[in-house]
């Protein structure tokens, strides 16, 4: 089980730190995992960083000035040419002793069978442990524990860096998880912002349906496929504040709002009781219902409306009509999706995926996607709770692609009231109750500081530079070295971090390839393949 011999250990350095050399044609990268024997003594460690040197080489010599022009004087130096390599050390094997100098560092064994993998991690069993792509430079799968889900999960990277195929690789492992002799699945609902999971529901169902009875599809348009369905809601859920701010910025955007007429709307609607909602502003006659109300208290001057101002509401009013009545049929009373669905959701460990795509949701704008991530995300706040007080603990994975649309920092130009209460609410206290918060996103320094803070399991691709400082204080004790190497991580590669891993230390994962995973609506292939093609 023994791993290759390809350096050896110099010196001890700082606390837990190594230097040593290792052989130059060695392929090596930030993070990666090395064995080190000291006399059988395992430890394991990861590489901090790297250089090549070279006992010939001297910037300041006469020897770089004359080889410059001589190609074939470079395989003779290449043949004095080494890896000089920081390592951290992540466990030690059975011991306490650090390597001594001289200690032979060593590729990761080979692992045969699950009893190595025990020792390997320094575990006694798999139980409830998945496997999770491979540590990189072998084939060593990470362990992942499914019982820190709810500590909630972030996975960032730049558009490009393979952050949705990740997605949909651990997708599939949720689906197809293997418990004693059945395999079950993580009930999930995923917001999908660019259709990139649509097509496991459809022609790809079988990557997931193993693990579930229930895959579904729900879409803001008239449903096309066998399993899609309209989406509804139920404004019941929402406070008369919160319906004003959204009617109100169907008119006039976000951050525009006029308040005398913002403030007045609530108060008509304050004075009707909430189960009321999904008739008045669910149905054409409901809003000419309001509109009279309007008009009526505009014209007593009772309540200090000017004719103007109600001529401002009930503008606002037809905008709401022809938009979420009108052409979304969005409101309902008997919503498609409910407590019941997440019930159902749940006794058959089901995917629910809300598809905000340009095709599943034509047209759709920002303001009603918040609509209905809050409506959801309260819904299953609410299952869950219930189900927990009534003794019966249920889980729901909640996954939000690009989570800076809902729970943005303050410096992120998007006003978010519908859905940043509900979600830091969420992320604090949603744990005991089930609820795994999943966010997604290519900008995580956009995303609610507070609300990164509680996540405690992260999924790195590569990042922009913009980015580097706020993963470093988000992550919380993620080695800068690392984090540096992010903005030139390769696709197909990410760094894991946080309680889910077994390995409990920050590591480089390769996540394998899978053509049908990898085909997916936000997958560009490559130009001239497809301009080849006939």
């Amino acid at each position: 089980m023994e791993g290759e011999g390809i350096g050896v250990i110099l010196q001890k350095s700082e606390a837990n730190t190594l230097q040593g050399l290792l052989r130059s044609d060695e392929e090596i990268s930030i993070g990666q995992l090395f064995m080190v024997e000291d006399s059988k003594k395992l430890t394991l460690t990861r590489v901090e960083n790297f250089e090549f040197i070279n006992e010939f080489f001297d910037e300041k010599g006469e020897i770089v000035k004359n080889i410059i022009n001589e190609p074939s004087v470079y395989d003779i130096l290449n043949m004095n040419t080494v890896i000089k390599v920081n390592l951290h050390i992540i466990r030690k094997y059975n011991h306490n002793s650090t390597p001594r100098p001289g200690s032979i560092i060593k590729r990761l064994p080979e692992i045969k069978d699950e009893n190595q993998l025990l020792w390997f991690y320094g575990i006694k069993n798999k139980d409830g442990l998945i496997d999770y792509g491979f540590l990189a430079g072998s084939d060593i799968p990470l362990l992942l524990d499914l019982n820190s889900i709810t500590m909630h999960i972030g996975i960032f990277g730049e558009t490009g860096s393979g952050k949705s195929y990740n997605m949909r690789y651990i997708i599939h492992k949720f689906s197809n998880i293997k418990l004693r002799d059945k395999v079950v699945a993580i009930p999930m609902v995923i917001f999908d912002a660019n259709g990139d999971y649509t097509d496991l529901v459809s022609i790809n169902m079988d990557l997931v349906s193993k693990g579930r009875g229930w895959v579904k599809r729900y879409v803001l348009r008239d449903p096309k496929e066998s399993n899609d369905f309209r989406l509804t809601i139920d404004l019941s859920m929402f406070t008369p504040r919160e319906l004003a701010e959204f009617i109100m910025s169907l008119k006039y955007g976000q951050s525009n709002y006029n308040n005398l007429q913002l403030n007045f709307l609530e108060q008509i609607l304050a004075l009707h009781n909430s189960d009321e909602y999904n008739r008045l502003l669910g149905t054409t006659n409901g809003i000419d219902i309001m509109k009279e109300e309007i008009n009526a208290m505009a014209q007593t001057k009772d309540y200090g409306i000017t004719t103007s101002t109600a001529r401002g509401i009930i503008s606002a009013l037809e905008i709401f009509r022809n938009k979420v009545i009108n052409r979304l049929q969005l409101v309902n009373y008997s919503a498609s999706f409910s407590e019941n669905t997440l019930e159902v959701l749940w006794r058959n460990k089901g995917l629910a995926i809300i598809d905000f795509s340009a095709e599943g949701s034509p047209g759709v704008d920002i303001t009603t996607k918040q609509l209905v991530v809050s409506y959801i995300a309260r819904l299953v706040y609410n299952y869950l709770t219930k189900s927990k007080y009534n003794g019966s603990q249920r889980f729901i994975g909640l996954v939000i692609e690009e989570a800076q649309n809902y729970i943005p920092s303050n410096d992120y130009p998007i006003n978010a009231n519908l859905t940043k209460d509900i979600l830091v609410t969420l992320a604090t206290q949603g744990r005991k109750f089930g609820i795994s918060l999943i966010l997604v996103s290519q900008r995580p320094a956009f995303i609610d500081k507070y609300v990164l803070s509680m996540i405690n399991t992260f999924f790195f691709h590569r990042i922009y530079h913009e980015d580097v400082r706020y993963v470093m204080s988000a992550s919380g004790g993620l080695p800068e070295s690392l984090v540096k190497n992010l903005t030139s991580l390769d696709t197909g590669y990410v760094v894991v971090s946080g309680l889910m891993s077994v390995m409990k230390s920050p590591v480089l994962v390769r996540i394998p390839w899978d053509s049908r995973l990898g085909s997916y609506a936000g997958n560009v292939e490559r130009l001239d393949i497809v301009l080849s093609e006939r």
